[in-house]
């Protein structure tokens, strides 16, 4: 009867153990949320902020193309 003892006590024990390890990944995953949906510093903070540097980017390369064509026109025609 003491064998039965033992194995439901050490059951109970890796219960606890594994309860113990669910409430470490659980923080974990809040923090992870936090990091990932954070509004100021989040990863989708930066995707948007780097899709926003993109685009001015992009609009002053054209203004630089056409100020280059221009001159290339100039020089040729005038």
């Amino acid at each position: 009867m003491s064998s039965t003892a033992q194995e439901i006590a050490l059951m109970k024990q890796r219960m606890d153990n594994m309860d113990e390890k669910l409430d470490k990944m659980d923080e974990k995953l809040d923090m992870l949320t936090k990091s990932l949906l954070d509004p100021d510093k989040g990863v989708t903070s930066r995707v948007n902020q780097n899709t926003s540097a993109r685009k001015t980017m992009t609009k002053a390369i054209w203004v630089l193309y056409a100020a280059v064509a221009a001159a290339l026109a100039k020089i040729f025609i005038g």
